[in-house]
């Protein structure tokens, strides 16, 4: 329990620094930046849109929709949701 409890704050952390990214890049160009699930995939060389693409059926629509939302949304529910499953128990 102590390492899915570990993992649930590593996950919260790096949705607060890819949000503290957004933040810095939005402070830089003047406007609202909010890199995509897709967009930071592809940074590493995974294509979102393939996986989706070649998902069978309802599937491939959940994972279109997760891949058009924020990565720090997406990454901060599952460790947020993971803390809250995981807590010490008194």
């Amino acid at each position: 329990m102590a390492a899915f409890r570990i993992l649930a704050w590593v996950l919260v952390a790096i949705a607060i620094a890819l949000l503290g990214a957004d933040g810095v890049s939005s402070l830089e160009t003047g406007e609202p930046v909010m890199r995509s699930t897709e967009f930071v995939l592809g940074l590493i060389g995974i294509d979102g849109a393939a996986i989706a693409k070649n998902s069978p059926g309802g599937i491939s629509q959940a994972i279109s929709t997760i891949m058009g939302l924020p990565l720090w949304g997406v990454i901060g529910i599952v460790g947020v949701v993971m803390t809250l499953i995981f807590r010490p128990i008194d």
